[in-house]
């Protein structure tokens, strides 16, 4: 039997491991922390579970969906409000994700606005048509552009600035300038879908993932060496034998154990992230927001209009007298501007932000929850898909050493599943090529 190593237990590398062990194979997951999900964190908070990592699941989703049915968690996935509020200038205007013209009707856009935004999204739809917006490599023939720049002319100049940039910002944390065009190509093939939650927190899903997996948690991987018949991974100091590895991590953590890395694989592992915060605030009942707050389940901010927030949820409480909780997520600059304050600080910081749009917040929060993220997104500028196909398309049947992150799909947890997938089989397709040295010596014998 084949024996695999995975490298963490994210959902990258437990679908991964899934899929391995499904074949057949003998699988071992090395996870760092003491718990599954990476960046799928589910937290305790105010009598209620919040999400402080990935935030909610697409109805579009073609990986994470399936693996959320087989652990027995589709009957938890709840929809949200299908209403976002977006910032231009001062005000916030309530957007419905499904009826594009309320663009126009909330005032976010002006009609003219509204028109020319509408039909370039129907000249891109054409343009993606059978495209796995999950699937980055397959978005390599759109990765040729500046995304600021391609929106602007395709969409107009306010749809760039008051659409794309705060998905872009509030989501993934980085800017739209320095963004490549694939990115908001694979974004518009979500439109119109619905935005689901898991009812006490979907990190559920990467337990359940690794509770039918041999994980060994606290598990720090100190070296990676491929050697002729297979693998040698040094873990605690203790070396582990295997016939192939995928590295699931983090690009700049999987590099340091790539020694000697291929022009393909140095073009995906130079990846960089953008850093984010995460803080939520506990509220009594009697808490509410203003007007065009209440009926959304996130806010988008507008990065030209100066506010130091990326975004906004809202989680109404699930019983009577259960408080509101309401989070907020710092964009890449100011969380690196910030990264010197103390825990204390930082919210102080956060909250007073969150007062300017929420009167009073900072009088009424009861409790407070502070997560950093010195890596909460892959950047995705123009090159990133066409590196990433290059790097998969050139990968020897050979090299027993895969890759597999949101660094090489599209940065959502979808897109890292896919990359777990893709693992699986590229090391699949590879040992059906090679023999099994293990059983021609116990045949010989």
């Amino acid at each position: 039997m084949r024996h695999f190593i995975v490298v963490g237990a994210g959902i990258a590398g437990l679908n991964a491991a899934r899929h391995l062990q499904r074949a057949g194979c003998s699988v071992t997951v090395l996870e760092a922390a003491r718990s599954p999900g990476g960046r799928i964190r589910s937290v305790p908070f105010h009598g209620q579970t919040i999400e402080c990592g990935a935030q909610f699941v697409s109805s579009r989703y073609r990986y994470v969906l399936p693996l959320l049915q087989e652990a027995g968690l589709a009957s938890r996935l709840r929809k949200t409000s299908a209403v976002a509020a977006m910032q231009r200038g001062p005000v916030f205007h309530a957007v419905h994700s499904k009826r594009p013209w309320t663009l126009g009707t909330s005032g976010q856009l002006t009609w003219g606005e509204t028109w020319q935004m509408l039909r370039g999204g129907l000249a891109t739809a054409r343009e993606l048509r059978g495209v796995d917006p999950s699937h980055y490599a397959s978005l390599a023939a759109l990765d040729d552009e500046d995304a600021q720049a391609w929106s602007t002319r395709v969409f107009g100049e306010a749809a760039a600035r008051y659409v794309f940039e705060p998905m872009v910002h509030g989501l993934y944390f980085h800017r739209l300038a320095g963004t490549s065009r694939a990115l908001l190509g694979a974004l518009t093939a979500f439109n119109g879908a619905d935005t689901l939650t898991v009812d006490d927190g979907w990190q559920a899903l990467p337990r359940a993932m690794a509770s039918v997996l041999d994980v060994r948690y606290g598990a720090n991987v100190e070296q990676v060496r491929e050697t002729r018949d297979g693998v040698r991974v040094c873990v605690n100091g203790e070396w582990l034998d295997a016939d192939g590895v995928v590295l699931a991590t983090p690009a700049h953590i999987a590099r340091a154990w790539v020694l000697q890395p291929t022009l393909g694989e140095s073009a995906v592992l130079d990846a960089r992230y953008a850093p984010s915060v995460h803080v939520a605030l506990g509220l009594p009942p009697s808490w509410s927001a203003p007007k065009v707050f209440q009926p959304v389940y996130g806010a988008l901010f507008a990065p030209v209009d100066g506010s130091p927030l990326a975004a906004l949820t809202f989680q109404q409480g699930k019983a009577p007298g259960d408080g509101p909780i309401v989070c907020a997520m710092l964009g890449e600059q100011v969380a690196a501007e910030t990264a010197h304050l103390s825990d204390a600080a930082l919210v102080r910081f956060v909250v007073e932000a969150m007062a300017t749009h929420l009167p009073g917040i900072e009088r009424a929060a009861v409790s407070t929850h502070l997560q950093r993220w010195e890596a909460a997104e892959p950047r995705s500028p123009v090159g990133r898909a066409r590196a990433v196909a290059a790097y998969r398309n050139t990968l020897g049947r050979d090299r027993r050493v895969v890759l597999a992150g949101d660094y090489l799909g599209s940065p959502w947890t979808d897109g890292a599943a896919e990359t777990g997938h893709w693992a699986a089989q590229h090391l699949l397709a590879a040992r059906m090529q090679q023999p099994d040295h293990a059983a021609l010596a116990r045949a010989v014998a």
